[in-house]
């Protein structure tokens, strides 16, 4: 009985953990869009403007990186991060193609079953199609980086060291997901259903870092894929 106790306090703990830094580097990511907005709004610029938009999300994904920055520290998680090999850059190419067809299955799927949300880039896109090229440019220097730090490097490691790689990997996608709640709007299964969408591509950047042991491939692997899916969209639009 106390093993047991014990094991589900090993599984606990650290899970609680991460939703706190989850949750706090959300609220900070949050705190740094609204302080770039302000001077933005007293200065007179259009709100719902492209660049001002981009600067939001620039200034959240720098949230992010420092989050995930200082955790690793904190915590000493060890994110190996190094120049790709020929093995990698394969491994890389691979998991694009295969997170761009888990990404358009579910996708698929949830067109199907009528679970479709719409998306909140895609509202601004309407508008301004030249925004999802600045969010390509932007996923490349500062999402996929600051992203893949806090949830694969920090999270996923920090998992990794308490319970496990397979549960380490589900646990960090899973909050990857959670954090992309707010991209999406409409009825609450549908919107759902996108957070679990881009936690199954979560679990395939979570695979490719266990894998490689190589945090540049996920970051890569996770660029790669954004910039796909915003040129695709933005042609097509």
């Amino acid at each position: 009985m106390a093993n047991t106790a014990a094991r589900g306090a090993g599984w606990a703990l650290p899970v609680l953990e991460l939703f706190g830094i989850t949750v706090l580097a959300f609220l900070v990511s949050l705190v740094a869009g609204v302080a770039f907005i302000v001077p933005m709004f007293v200065l007179g610029y259009d709100l719902a403007g492209t660049a001002v938009l981009l600067g939001a999300t620039a200034a959240g994904q720098v949230a992010f990186l420092a989050v995930g920055y200082a955790y690793v520290r904190v915590r000493d998680v060890p994110v190996p991060v190094r120049r790709p090999s020929k093995r990698d850059l394969v491994v890389i190419l691979a998991g694009v193609v295969l997170a761009l067809v888990v990404a358009t299955g579910l996708s698929v799927l949830l067109s199907v079953l009528d679970l479709v949300p719409d998306s909140v880039i895609g509202d601004v896109a309407t508008t301004d199609p030249t925004f999802l090229l600045g969010l390509a440019a932007l996923s490349v220097v500062l999402v996929a980086p600051a992203e893949e730090l806090l949830f694969r490097g920090a999270i996923q490691g920090r998992l990794r060291q308490r319970i496990g790689p397979i549960p380490a990997v589900l646990g960090a996608s899973l909050l990857f997901g959670s954090m992309h709640l707010a991209n999406y709007s409409g009825g609450l299964a549908s919107v759902v259903a996108g957070a679990l969408l881009i936690t199954a591509v979560g679990c395939v950047l979570g695979a490719l870092y266990e894998y490689t042991d190589n945090l540049v491939v996920p970051v890569v692997t996770h660029a790669v894929y954004n910039v796909v899916l915003m040129v695709v969209a933005y042609l097509t639009i």
